[in-house]
C-alpha cells in the first residue's frame, strides 16, 4: 500500500518519508485525474420550468380577467399567442442545445402559428397567410443556403434542414391552390425561390451531395 507525504507531496511504500523522515499514515490520498465536471443541464431545466410557470401564470390570469370583465370580447388571444411563442423561443431556441437548422425550422413554424392566431383574433383578414408566412419561409431558406455556402464542409449536416425548407417553400402555393390564400404573388415568389434553390442544389453540388439529394427524394 502506498503512503502519501503531504509535506513533500510524494507517494512511497515506506512507513516514513524518505525525504523529510516523517511518519506516514496508511491512508492513500488519491489525486483526481480529471477536474470535477459540473453540468449546467439541471440549471437549464430549472430555468425552462420557471419560464413555463411564468407563462402559465400570465395566461391563466389574463383568461380570468377577460372572462370576468369582457366575456364578449376575447382579447386574451392577443396575449396567449405571443406568450406561447416567447416560451418556445426561450426554452427551445435559446436554452436548448438542438441543432441550428432545427431551431430555424422550429422558429418558422412557431412564429407562423403565432401570427395566424393574431390574424384570426384581429378579424381574420389573412395577412399572415398572404404575406408574412411566404416571407418567413423565403428568408429562412435563404439563411440555410448561406450557411451551407459559407461552410461547404458541413453540407451533409444541413442538407436535411435545407430540403425541409425547400418543401416548406411550396406550402404557400398549396395554400393559394386550396383557396386559403387569394394573393398570388407572395406564394408564387416563395414557390419559385424554393424551386430555384432545389435546382441550384442539384446543378452545383458535388457528386456525393447529388447522390444524397437523390437518396432523400427517392428518385
Amino acid at each position: 500500500m502506498e503512503h502519501h507525504c503531504s509535506n513533500c507531496n510524494i507517494y512511497t511504500t515506506q512507513q516514513s518519508c524518505p525525504l523529510c523522515k516523517r511518519q506516514l499514515s496508511s491512508e492513500h490520498e488519491a489525486i483526481p485525474s480529471y477536474p470535477v465536471y459540473v453540468s449546467n443541464l439541471a440549471r437549464r431545466s430549472f430555468a425552462q420550468r420557471i419560464v413555463l410557470f411564468i407563462a402559465i401564470f400570465i395566461i391563466s390570469t389574463c383568461i380570468l380577467i377577460n372572462l370576468l370583465t369582457t366575456p364578449d370580447e376575447l382579447w386574451v388571444f392577443y396575449i396567449i399567442g405571443p406568450v406561447v411563442y416567447v416560451v418556445l423561443l426561450i426554452n427551445h431556441t435559446i436554452l436548448s442545445r438542438a441543432h441550428v437548422g432545427s431551431k430555424l425550422i422550429f422558429q418558422v413554424i412557431a412564429l407562423s402559428a403565432m401570427l395566424v392566431v393574431l390574424d384570426a383574433a384581429s378579424g381574420n383578414s389573412r395577412w399572415s397567410i398572404h404575406y408574412v408566412i411566404p416571407f418567413l419561409v423565403t428568408l429562412s431558406t435563404l439563411l440555410v443556403t448561406l450557411v451551407v455556402l459559407r461552410k461547404p464542409m458541413k453540407w451533409r449536416e444541413y442538407l436535411g434542414y435545407m430540403l425541409t425548407m425547400v418543401v416548406l417553400g411550396f406550402l404557400p402555393v398549396i395554400l393559394f391552390v386550396s383557396s386559403l390564400s387569394y394573393v398570388l404573388w407572395p406564394s408564387a415568389m416563395t414557390g419559385l425561390y424554393a424551386l430555384l434553390t432545389l435546382i441550384g442544389m442539384v446543378l452545383f453540388a458535388n457528386k456525393s451531395m447529388k447522390n444524397e439529394i437523390v437518396r432523400r427524394f427517392h428518385f
